[in-house]
């Protein structure tokens, strides 16, 4: 999980641009919290600033003052086992035989290894083990061979497999690209001029900009002095309908002041709280939420079963994301800092607690003990996603089956391993409803196992195998 921004000032003003990064970039913090960078482009001269830490620990005000320009590309990054240290941290630079490019991407590429050995028996020179630096040395080779950048990208897009989105910087265009399945997303916006291209329209709000529209799967849109401009790596009048953006945005990534290819991400979950109350009701005196991203489900769910909504977790606003940190001992010490309980709302209460999901149980597990130490009566969980049952190699920091009960345990099993009285999960086809206005499908391979990009070429026994149109 990553956050990816970019801003281009068609008019060539140097006054906003880097902050408006630097905004947009704090908007997306909740995708990924262990480092931060911005990449300004300055007549060519490309300056670069990034660091471990949360986005307000990596910049200050000197700092951002010397980074001056017309263009901006900004990432902050979420924790992988599978590209750590400070090699990882993006966005990334180089100089080639075509100029200066940068990169800040969402990614994760099937194919890696083989690209990379491919291009180390051509002479290439790898400094990192990140996916940004393959697709980095095979668009510098494709620029040398096609007519202009955007054709560049698209040989590139024909040699990976996988799921990405990416902005790339040059010394004179910014360049937006969504997987042509559509599984990461990636927004467009527009503000007097410049132009901004964003993983998630929370940060588009943020600095005050409009919403223009979702970019298409496989699209590719150029922003340079002359405006926008747009290519398709797929037929663009049928890429929408058979996109599949991940379902994990709607159900925990996104925050819920997002849309996301039309859908809101508060209403989503609103509508599969009700859902939930339909499908699996509970005897309790009030419904709470785990905060954050439970919380607009519990509402959804109280209003279905027709009892009270309150608040009976506080949360600890200085302790990040736990299901992203990089490691099992990270995330349990991180839950034991990050929720307190409110002991006169949950005493002698039959509680229901709606959470978005239930991964390694990590979390759940401690916040049922919480609740029960604070005198709760009962303790109902209700999960507003399906059972998560495979490991997700797409980006969501559960890439093993080993680490999620749900592949092995019954729900009883699962019950009795967290702690509560009562457990019960959200179908696959009350989620899939609850996405009344989406404009695309949606990828659910953690639920069901249909891994639509394919898998890494290292885990051929597994490869679930879709072409791309």
């Amino acid at each position: 999980m990553s956050g990816i921004f970019g801003c281009y000032d068609i008019k060539g003003n140097t006054s906003d641009v880097t902050r408006d990064a630097y905004y947009g970039i704090f908007s997306l913090q909740h995708r990924g919290q262990e480092s931060a960078g911005i990449a300004v482009n300055d007549e060519g001269t490309f300056l670069v600033h990034k660091a471990s830490g949360l986005v307000t620990d990596v910049f200050d005000e000197v700092t951002l003052s010397a980074l001056t320009g017309t263009c901006a590309i900004a990432h902050c990054r979420g924790g992988s086992p599978r590209e750590s240290g400070t090699d990882a941290i993006q966005p990334i630079s180089i100089k080639s035989r075509v100029g200066s490019i940068a990169l800040s991407s969402e990614s994760v590429i099937m194919n890696a290894n083989k690209i990379r050995d491919e291009l180390k028996d051509q002479g290439a020179i790898f400094q990192t083990n990140t996916d940004s630096e393959i697709i980095l040395s095979l668009f510098s080779r494709n620029r040398i061979r096609t007519e202009d950048c955007e054709h560049a990208i698209l040989e590139t897009m024909k040699e990976i497999h996988g799921v990405y989105a990416m902005v790339f910087m040059t010394e004179d265009k910014l360049i937006g690209v969504r997987d042509p399945y559509g599984l990461r997303p990636l927004i467009l916006g527009k503000k007097e001029d410049k132009y901004y291209i964003s993983s998630e329209s929370c940060a588009l709000d943020a600095i005050g900009c409009e919403t223009i529209r979702d970019f298409d799967p496989g699209e590719i849109i150029t922003i340079s002095k002359e405006g926008m401009s747009s290519i398709h790596y797929n037929e663009s009048a049928t890429c929408k309908k058979d996109g599949k953006v991940c379902v994990f945005e709607y159900v925990y990534v996104a925050r819920p002041d997002s849309v996301i290819d039309k859908m809101s991400i508060f209403d989503s979950r609103y509508r599969v709280g009700m859902a939930l109350a339909k499908e699996s009701p509970a005897d309790v005196d009030i419904v709470i939420g785990a905060p954050d991203s439970g919380n607009a489900a519990a509402e959804g769910y109280a209003a279905g079963l027709g009892v009270p909504y309150g608040a009976g977790l506080l949360k600890n606003r200085y302790v990040g994301r736990t299901f992203i940190k990089s490691t099992q001992q990270q995330r349990e010490l991180a839950v034991r800092m990050k929720f307190a309980v409110l002991k006169t709302a949950v005493k002698d209460k039959k509680i229901a607690i709606v959470d978005d999901s239930l991964v390694r149980g990590t979390t759940t597990k401690h916040i049922i003990s919480f609740l029960r130490e604070n005198g709760a009566k009962e303790v109902h969980l209700r999960l507003a996603s399906p059972p998560v049952k495979f490991g997700c190699c797409y980006g969501v920091n559960a890439s093993s089956e080993t680490e999620l009960p749900a592949s092995s345990k019954t729900v009883e099993e699962i019950r009795d391993m967290i702690g509560a009285d009562s457990l019960a999960y959200i179908s696959l086809e009350s989620l899939k409803a609850s996405l009344n206005t989406i404009d695309c499908g949606v990828c659910s391979a953690c639920f069901d196992g249909d891994f639509i990009a394919g898998k890494p070429e290292d885990d051929e026994e597994t490869i679930h195998k879709v072409k791309y149109n």
